[in-house]
């Protein structure tokens, strides 16, 4: 089977148009530019504006990607500066202080203690009240002294009857003895008379008489013989009557000495022992001091690094925590010249300049001892001297200051020289900041720079390096 290809018909020819038909357009309604123009040219500038379009969107996006960049990279430096915390060096008074804690103390305080062992029967006081000298404070009861004196009174009752010469069988005795040989005397007298007589006459012997006054002489002996015994025994007597009463003199005073007295006009400052308490010999039983206002000392505990910066009557500045926000004056009274062995501090008394009538003993402060002080200096924050040397921010860089130092407190240090007020100095730890670096810096008012080197445990103070 033959197949006969299909032949695509012909588009008939235009017929040509003459110059003067081309200038001449039919006659009709006038068409849209666009109309007249080719679907090739309307597509090349489609796609040309696209591309300026694209092209100009790409350009700004690259600008912006580039400004972007380069802001994140400057920021990105700067950031990356290390950060310093600065304040101004100021002009101000300066005081040159060391610090230590204290207490208001009594000047003495007075222990008392038991005098006897025994048992606490009778307390007539207690914690705070106030007592006279002399007032009977607690009683401690020992029996054995109690017939000790039983004892020593009847011993002396038994010793002054024995001494009597009325009562004493012993004296009664010399007395009886005596009155004896006294007689004999007597007799022996009137025959010696006798015989003298009748020897004048001739009437008697010398031997005799010789007789006679030797009899007389016996009777002599013996009665001054007895009286010089019973002046022995009556010394005797006197004596053991004087150690009766002093052995009962002893045992009134041991009665005594279980009443327990006040050696002064006081308060007691603790609780004094319970009833019932068995106590030895020595045993606290409470403690009394002066508490009076005018009687009361800070006493502080001066470091030993300290010790040799203290004198008598220098100026101490003096804050209580029970008066807030006041500030005290004061005046080195006393110092005790042996160290606390276990905290190697020195006591100091400082006398209050005047108490306050509120003052009782057992309040605690904060003392500031004045070694020197400037009414106007250039001073810094002693933070910012670190290793003897001062930063400063000059330009967003640092710098090394050559100064040199002054007084010097806790809390503020005077340059004598190197800078001036309202230089920025560098109050943050510098040690691994370097010469020209540049830096950030974070300001801090000075007096809250102050306080940077405070130990914790004083903030709140009123010290703050100067007045």
């Amino acid at each position: 089977m033959v197949t006969t290809p299909s032949v695509k018909p012909e588009r008939p020819a235009r017929p040509p148009t003459s110059p003067q038909a081309q200038e001449q357009p039919a006659p009709g309604p006038v068409a849209h530019p666009l109309a007249r123009r080719s679907w090739r040219s309307i597509l090349r500038q489609t796609i040309s504006r696209r591309a300026e379009r694209t092209v100009t969107r790409w350009l700004t996006t690259a600008l912006l990607l580039g400004v972007t960049a380069s802001a994140a990279a400057l920021l990105y430096r700067w950031l990356s500066l290390p950060t310093v915390t600065v304040t101004d060096a100021v002009e101000a008074p300066v005081v040159e202080a060391f610090y230590a804690t204290g207490t208001l103390s009594p000047v003495r305080e007075y222990p008392v203690n038991s005098s006897v062992e025994g048992i606490v029967t009778e307390v007539w006081v207690d914690k705070g009240s106030p007592v006279a000298a002399g007032q009977k404070l607690a009683f401690v009861r020992v029996e054995e002294y109690l017939m000790r004196h039983s004892q020593a009174q009847a011993e002396l009752e038994l010793k002054q009857s024995l001494a009597d010469p009325h009562t004493s069988p012993t004296l009664l005795e010399y007395d009886r003895r005596l009155q004896a040989a006294q007689t004999q005397l007597e007799v022996a007298q009137r025959e010696l008379d006798r015989v003298s007589t009748l020897l004048s006459a001739a009437a008697a012997s010398q031997s005799d008489y010789d007789r006679s006054v030797e009899r007389y002489q016996s009777a002599w002996s013996l009665v001054e013989s007895i009286k010089a015994q019973k002046a022995t025994r009556q010394l005797e007597l006197q004596r053991d009557v004087k150690v009766a009463q002093a052995a009962l003199d002893i045992a009134q005073w041991n009665l005594e000495e279980q009443v327990v007295r006040s050696p002064i006009d006081g308060v007691v400052l603790d609780r004094p022992a319970s009833t019932g308490t068995r106590v030895r010999v020595n045993d606290p039983l409470m403690h009394l001091a002066q508490v009076n206002p005018r009687d009361l000392v800070m006493r502080a505990a001066v470091d030993e690094e300290d010790k040799t910066r203290v004198s008598l009557g220098q100026p101490v500045h003096i804050t209580l925590y029970s008066y807030p926000g006041r500030l005290f004056e004061g005046r080195v009274q006393q110092i005790y010249p042996q160290a606390d062995p276990n905290r190697r501090t020195f006591e100091v008394d400082i006398a209050v300049q005047p108490p306050d009538p509120g003052f009782a003993a057992g309040m605690t402060g904060e003392l500031a001892f004045i070694v020197d002080s400037k009414d106007r200096a250039t001073v810094i924050p002693t933070q910012a001297v670190q290793a003897g040397q001062v930063w400063v921010v000059r330009n967003g860089r640092l710098a090394a200051a050559e100064v040199q130092l002054g007084l010097t407190s806790v809390e503020r240090t005077e340059i004598l020289s190197g800078l001036s007020p309202g230089d920025r100095v560098v109050v943050s730890p510098a040690r691994n900041l370097v010469e020209a670096q540049r830096v950030r810096t974070r300001y801090v008012d000075p007096a809250t720079a102050a306080g940077l080197n405070k130990p914790a445990d004083q903030e709140g103070s009123s010290f703050r390096g100067f007045r």
